[in-house]
């Protein structure tokens, strides 16, 4: 990355996708790498958070926002590597709360199924299958959650499996 080394302030989520293309082309024309990144992780942050989106669309901007700018540049000072650790950690943050809203709404369902009867056992199979997804099958903890979040969803996903 070449440009100027100011760190900006870590951008806020929610604004409509045409403020933060305006701020990374703004950053783009200071020279300030650092803010492009900042922004573009909030866009693809604000992206993912769209209430309209399938959880598999959401992960991908998720992912997309860790991998291709929340990276610091080789031989970063520390002040930067822990600016970029901040931008990840975001990305995480909002990740997981994804993740947290859709296995909070699944397990009321779960319960309310149990309350009318439903056998618990076609249950867990329901539940096996969505918290494979929710969680990408994974047993170990995966880039785009934090680990807080991803306990949560460790715990919620054990009462039924």
């Amino acid at each position: 990355m070449v440009g100027s080394s100011a760190i900006p302030p870590i951008p806020e989520i929610g604004h409509e996708e045409g403020y933060y293309a305006r701020k990374v082309r703004e950053a783009e024309k200071q020279g300030n790498d650092h803010a492009r990144e900042a922004y573009k992780v909030a866009q693809y942050v604000t992206l993912a958070t769209s209430p309209h989106l399938e959880w598999d669309q959401k992960i991908r901007y998720f992912a997309h926002a860790l991998k291709r700018h929340c990276q610091p540049p080789p031989l970063a000072q520390e002040r930067i590597w822990l600016f970029y650790a901040e931008l990840a950690e975001l990305v995480r943050s909002h990740c997981g709360q994804e993740a947290l809203k859709l296995a909070s709404h699944e397990d009321d369902r779960y319960a309310s199924l149990i309350k009318q009867g439903y056998d618990r056992k076609l249950i867990e199979n329901e539940a096996e299958k969505f918290f494979d997804f929710l969680m990408g099958g994974h047993q170990d903890r995966p880039a785009h959650f934090n680990e807080e979040d991803w306990q949560q969803l460790r715990m919620i996903r054990d009462q039924w499996i």
